[in-house]
Formats: structure tokens, C-alpha cells, sequence
């Protein structure tokens, strides 16, 4: 399929646009506002019009907007939960008023082959709540806990719109979004090594505000750009990784030969649009391993490290692909690994505007992975994991409920800034699943962890279907990532949970969707 159609461009100038909106009501607060209700307002006559359009604005802004804070009402409500709140509230009503006239309660997800799995996992997540106020955790505590799981109620609107033509449009809404992150990611790369102090201090504070991502000097003119919203790059990289890899297991990734160029038969050939997608789907691989490399993430190194792996582990022994394609396929991934750095150093190096320099884009990168032990929040997370480990034995078959806290000693310079001694107090936790195990108990964990592997299982089952396949290693490598980072507790993972669950019981249950 073509993930670079209509919708794919559509949905890149739009979220240039909005990115734009977005700063300017950076700089504008009351212009954030008036940007803020306008898009309500237009997301609510269009999702009136027809359901679908609102969930693909709300899923191109999940993303793109890690937190959800590109725009937001005075600090009071921010734009993802007001796309949400309306997704849902035009969905009920669309439910309600045809209960109302046909007196048939029609709910898409209640056909699915998840649906059991959802609720178990549902069950726990209440269990997770009651268990809170019976442990007297603070109510606040509770509620901040725990409202970011509201995002699974989205599979009752995203399954009602499922269809072959929504699946189409969402891959493209995803790749326009992911080839976004890119693009915003060496942007900021340039402009922060290019020591444009004039832009610098604005467009820090509008990244920070705006809760996309963070920016720190690492050494000379290199900078870390990284964004929540990074992981969706990630499994952006192996769908396309995957796309490359059927194009070479079917004879199609070949670059022409002088003759053929130069011949009128391959000009008028069908033969050119395959080549011109080789190298789209080449560079769009090649931008987004330079955003994963970019955003300095451990986590998402680690990820990275695994689907390749996990890849070549598919290919050898279930695609039973011979040595000499996968040598051929290893060539391309060191083919892009080297012009995806060549691709950093030019943008940081570029002789104007002024660059700073003073790096060793190989040193840097050693450095950082190697570096498992120091540095701030390298030095916190690793404090607080004892700790975390402690509080689940207490009950680590019930859990303790949502808004449970710890303290450990914290080496991030914002918390020392309040506490000279370190100490902090949180109910939130970069070790995603330990997380979930503390918050919902051993049941609780298991249960998300059998809804995952039914969905991987069915997906694997679809062994000629590419993009299955692709969708479903993303949600392993989330997977991954999320021992280390809090994902699959956070919108951007269940966001990501549910769209894949949704287009693989599509397929399981319609048979009607292609490569």
C-alpha cells in the first residue's frame, strides 16, 4: 500500500500548521486560547459530521504532542483531553440515539475477539482505583494516577469506525506524523548548534511549555532533542524496515543500471515509481534512525537493539529467508546507519549560520551507551528501583492501588533545586511495568501482559500481511521500552494499543484489509 497519498499530505501541512498555532500561542497566551477553542469547536462539527474525522485529529495530535500540551486553556484543561471528551461524548451520542430508534444497543467492541481480554484487564484497573482509597491514598494522588488509563475507553469510538478505508488513512496519518517528528527533531538540532541565541531561549521554553520533549547540551554543539512522542519514530523505523525488507524479499529493491535509465523502454515504464519508492521508502528509514539516535534515549536504543535483532531472529527462522537476502538486507540497515549519522553531523556541522561544533558524533554516542550507571536521571532511576521493589513485595499479589508513593534520592537538579537533600516523593515511575505491578498487583500485570500476547499472536498469524506484522512488532518493542519508561500506563501506549488491536481484529474478523 502507499502510505504517502492524499491523507499523508494533508495531514503534514495540517500539523505543520498547528505546530506553528502552536508557538504562537506560545508567544501569545491569549492567542492560544482563541487557537485552543477553535480547534474544539472545528474537531466537534466534524466529528458531528462523521465520527472518524475527530479520531484521526485526536490520534495525529496523540502523535505528535508526547504530554498533550501543544495548546491548552489556562493550565486548566489541555488539548488532548478535550479531543478526547469529544470523541467520546459524539460517539455516546451516536450510540444512544440509535439505541433510542432501533432499540439495539450497537457496540462494535462488544463483537471483538479482544473484548474479554479488555475487560479482565477493565477489572483490574477499577480494582486499581477502590484499592487506592482503601489504602488511603490521596485522593488527588488517585485521580492524576489514574487518569491517563481513561484513554482505553477509546476503543469503543475507534471500533466503531474501523474500516478498510479508516486503516488506509490512519497509516497515513501516523507516517505524515512520524516524518513530522523528524523533521521538528533536526529543525531544533540546527538551531541549537548553530548558537542562534536570538531564537534559542523562546523556542526552549516553547518546547518545554508545550510538554513535547526536553533539550540538553550534551558536548560543544551537540544537543539531545527528545520527545516522548520519539517511540512512535521507533515503530515507525520497523514498519518501513519491514516495507524494505518485502520489497527485497520479492525482487523489487534494485536500483536501475545506467542502461535501463538511459533506455526509452524503462522511461516509459511502470518501473520508475518502483525505484522512486525504494528511495522514499530509504530516506523516510533513514530520517527516523537519525531522530532515534538524535533523541539520546536509552530506552529507545534498547528497543531498537531488540527489533533488529528480533527481525533477523523472524527472517532466518520463520520467513526462512536465505543468508544471501539477509546479508543483502544487512548491507541497506549499515548503508543507512552510515547515512544516518552523515545526516547528523551535516545538520549540526553546516557551515552557516555560525556552528558551534566541538564533538565526536561515535565518542558521544559510546559514551551515552556505556553510561548505564551515571548522570542524573540515569543516577534517580536507578535509585529509585530498590525501592520500587520494596513497596511491590508489601503486596505484590493485590498491588497497593493507584497513588501510591515512594521516596528515594533523586539526582535531577530541578528536585535539588527544592530539596538540598534529594529526597522525593512521587506517585509516578520511570520503570513502566514494575509500575503497573505496584498499581494494579500481580493479576493486574498478567492481565495486560495476555491481552499484548493475544494481540502479537494473531498478528504473527497474518504472516504475508507486512504491515501486520510491523504494527504488531511495534507494540513488542513498546513492550520493551516500557520496562524502562512509562509507556503502556500512558496515552501514547494504550493510543497505540488499541489502533493496533482495532486494524488486527479487523483483518482477523473482515479478511478484507491488503498489503
Amino acid at each position: 500500500m502507499n502510505l504517502f497519498n492524499k491523507i499523508f499530505k494533508q495531514t503534514f501541512l495540517f500539523i505543520v500548521l498547528a505546530e506553528l498555532l502552536s508557538l504562537c500561542g506560545y508567544l501569545l497566551p491569549d492567542f492560544n486560547k482563541i487557537a485552543f477553542l477553535i480547534i474544539v469547536a472545528l474537531t466537534l462539527i466534524l466529528s458531528l459530521y462523521k465520527l472518524e474525522y475527530g479520531v484521526w485529529i485526536l490520534l495525529a495530535e496523540l502523535f505528535i504532542g508526547s504530554k498533550g500540551y501543544l495548546f491548552f486553556f489556562d493550565n486548566i484543561m489541555s488539548i488532548r483531553i478535550a479531543l478526547w471528551l469529544i470523541v467520546m461524548a459524539v460517539w455516546a451520542g451516536k450510540v444512544i440515539s440509535n439505541w433510542i430508534r432501533t432499540k439495539k444497543l450497537n457496540i462494535e467492541f462488544f463483537k471483538s475477539s479482544y473484548r474479554n481480554y479488555f475487560f479482565i484487564l477493565f477489572l483490574f484497573i477499577i480494582w486499581g482505583i477502590i484499592n487506592g482509597i482503601l489504602q488511603n491514598n490521596e485522593f488527588g494522588n488517585v485521580f492524576f494516577d489514574f487518569n491517563g488509563w481513561l484513554y482505553f475507553l477509546l476503543v469503543f469510538p475507534i471500533y466503531h469506525v474501523i474500516n478498510k478505508k479508516f486503516v488506509n488513512n490512519i497509516l497515513q496519518i501516523f507516517t505524515a506524523s512520524v516524518v513530522w517528528l523528524s523533521v521538528k527533531t533536526f529543525f531544533l538540532l540546527f538551531i541549537f548548534s548553530h548558537n542562534m541565541t536570538g531564537m534559542i531561549y523562546e523556542i526552549y521554553r516553547w518546547v518545554r511549555t508545550s510538554g513535547v520533549g526536553e533539550i540538553t547540551q550534551i558536548e560543544g554543539g551537540f544537543y539531545r532533542i527528545f520527545f516522548q512522542s520519539h517511540v512512535f519514530a521507533l515503530i515507525g523505523l520497523f514498519i518501513f524496515l519491514l516495507l524494505l525488507f518485502d520489497r527485497i524479499k520479492n525482487h523489487k529493491f534494485k536500483a536501475p543500471n545506467s542502461k535501463q535509465i538511459q533506455s526509452a523502454k524503462f522511461q516509459s515504464s511502470k518501473l520508475i515509481p518502483q525505484y522512486k519508492d525504494n528511495l522514499i521508502l530509504f530516506s523516510v528509514f533513514c530520517f527516523l534512525f537519525s531522530t532515534i539516535i538524535i533523541s539520546f534515549s536509552r530506552s529507545f536504543w534498547v528497543g531498537l537493539i531488540f527489533g533488529l535483532f528480533f527481525c533477523f531472529f523472524v527472517f532466518l527462522f520463520y520467513y526462512k529467508i536465505g543468508w544471501k537476502k539477509i546479508l543483502r538486507f544487512s548491507g541497506i540497515l549499515f548503508a543507512c546507519a552510515a547515512i544516518s549519522f552523515l545526516l547528523i553531523a551535516a545538520i549540526v556541522k553546516f557551515p552557516y549560520p555560525s556552528p558551534t561544533g566541538g564533538f565526536s558524533t561515535f565518542g558521544l554516542l559510546s559514551e551515552r551507551a556505556s553510561d548505564i550507571s551515571e548522570g542524573a536521571a540515569v543516577s534517580s532511576r536507578w535509585n529509585l528501583l530498590p525501592e520500587l521493589w520494596k513497596e511491590i513485595k508489601k503486596a505484590s499479589i493485590l498491588g497497593q492501588g493507584f497513588g501510591s508513593t515512594i521516596t528515594y534520592i533523586s539526582s535531577d537538579p530541578r528536585v535539588l533545586e527544592s530539596s538540598p537533600t534529594g529526597e522525593y516523593t512521587t506517585y509516578a515511575f520511570e520503570w513502566g511495568w514494575l509500575d503497573i505491578w505496584l498499581k494494579l498487583g500481580l493479576f493486574g500485570l498478567l492481565a495486560y501482559l495476555i491481552l499484548i500476547g493475544k494481540i502479537f499472536i494473531d498478528a504473527i498469524k497474518q504472516k504475508e500481511n507486512t504491515v501486520i506484522i510491523s504494527l504488531a512488532l511495534g507494540l513488542l518493542i513498546i513492550s520493551v521500552v516500557s520496562f524502562f519508561s512509562p509507556y503502556l500506563n500512558h496515552p501514547l501506549g494504550i493510543g497505540y494499543l488499541i489502533i493496533v488491536s482495532a486494524i488486527i481484529n479487523f483483518q482477523i474478523k473482515k479478511g478484507t484489509y491488503n498489503k
